[in-house]
């Protein structure tokens, strides 16, 4: 008789088998980060296929060392596939290898100790192994929204909120596991939930595929953008009251307004600071100190006040707010919007009927 947990666990394997094979098998350009993707639900589905052996009471002993093994698998993998989908210099090098230390140090031992490794003890290790990767992951994805939002000019690039799902369910499954341990020491009694945890697990192995692998690519930051970014944060102020920097705020300022190169959904602080010929670090220094901005929020400033003209004065009647999106240089309703409104305290429906 299968229990509910049970149900979940053929679920997971199941399913989870079916789609780190279809990573792997599937026919088109394969990056890095779709085998570190396969790696991650495979060794989820492993796991999960011994702990379901054990409740039939298949091979309890191998299964009860080797599951715990694969524990010290998720917290590189997870790191190593999110410094991969973010940062294109990334390439996986020996020193990497290092990440995987603790768990063949764990195999190792599983396979010469007789008894299991106390329980305890083991998910005390654990914990402090997958929550300083996780931690480690969270700075990745806050350098990787830094650095694109002072080097590029669309918020839509930074379609990554499944990976911060994906950390956060990961650390909801440590804290119930270390409920579950928690209540053996203090109440000597184990507290079951282990249907939680499997949820939890077949929850991340569907937000890895379907909004990790079946999504556009994100993109990417490279050395040189990564360096500008900590380069601007960790300088002094620039004096932007200085006459030769007043000159390139002016010439700055002018372009804008003569080309309305804003528009441009693909300018980046790169292609402007050759259009206008002032160094891509100096131009980023200049808009983060003259006028307290990253750079995506500086060109947006001029596209929602172009917005604000072209909905406030309506030549066309029949102009809609998706054509007004387009043509200032949005190319997302969702960033458009929540873009307007943070600027104006209003959505662009709203502005709109103020002036008809």
């Amino acid at each position: 008789m299968y229990s509910l947990t049970n149900i979940v666990q053929v679920i997971i394997i199941f399913q989870g088998s079916l789609l780190a094979l279809f990573i792997l098998a599937y026919n088109k350009p394969k990056s890095r980060n779709d085998f570190f993707l396969a790696l991650l639900i495979g060794a989820l589905v492993l796991q999960i296929t011994g702990i379901f052996l054990v409740n039939r009471n298949i091979q309890t002993n191998f299964f009860n060392k080797i599951n715990s093994v694969y524990l010290f698998l998720y917290g590189p993998l997870l790191y190593l596939y999110s410094k991969d989908i973010t940062f294109s210099d990334f390439k996986f090098k020996l020193k990497d290898a290092v990440h995987f230390l603790p768990f063949i140090l764990i195999l190792t031992t599983s396979a010469f100790l007789e008894e299991r490794i106390p329980q305890v003890i083991l998910y005390m290790a654990y914990a402090m192994h997958i929550l300083s990767y996780i931690l480690a992951c969270f700075w990745q994805l806050k350098m990787y929204r830094k650095v694109l939002m002072d080097n590029y000019s669309k918020l839509e690039s930074l379609n990554v909120k499944w990976l911060k799902w994906t950390l956060i369910l990961f650390s909801l499954i440590v804290i119930v596991d270390g409920i579950q341990i928690g209540s053996i020491l203090v109440f000597q009694k184990l507290l079951r939930l282990e249907i939680i945890v499997f949820i939890l697990i077949l929850a991340v192995i569907n937000l890895l595929y379907f909004s990790g692998f079946n999504q556009p690519k994100v993109k990417r930051f490279n050395t040189e953008e990564l360096e500008l970014s900590i380069s601007i944060k960790s300088r002094k102020r620039r004096n932007t009251s200085l006459i030769e920097n007043k000159t390139l705020i002016n010439r700055l300022e002018k372009y804008l307004a003569e080309t309305e190169s804003y528009k441009n959904p693909n300018i980046t602080i790169g292609s402007l600071s050759e259009e206008i010929d002032i160094p891509k670090r100096t131009l980023s220094e200049l808009i983060n100190d003259h006028y307290d901005k990253n750079f995506v929020d500086f060109i947006n400033t001029y596209r929602i006040k172009e917005a604000k003209v072209m909905l406030m004065n309506m030549v066309d009647p029949n102009l809609t707010i998706l054509e007004v999106m387009y043509e200032v240089g949005f190319n997302s309703k969702s960033s458009f919007n929540s873009t307007f409104k943070k600027k104006t305290n209003l959505t662009p429906s709203e502005f709109k009927s103020k002036y008809k």
